[in-house]
């Protein structure tokens, strides 16, 4: 699996409305990457044959 490039991580941040500043990016993609990696080794037997959930989030006034 190839890592996210730091286009595509600034991508991913703006979408959930997060500023990462152009000194800490570099350390942000590192980070980013090595977790990814590290769940792409996580695999239990069966889990590619169980549909996602949606994750619905109650809105609180």
């Amino acid at each position: 699996m190839s890592g996210l490039n730091e286009d595509e991580i600034r991508t991913l941040a703006k979408s959930v409305n997060l500023d990462i500043k152009n000194s800490d990016i570099t350390d942000v993609a590192h980070s980013l990457n090595a977790m990814l990696e590290a769940i792409a080794q996580i695999n239990p037997e069966g889990i590619n044959s169980v549909e996602p959930l949606p994750i619905i989030l109650n809105k609180r006034d």
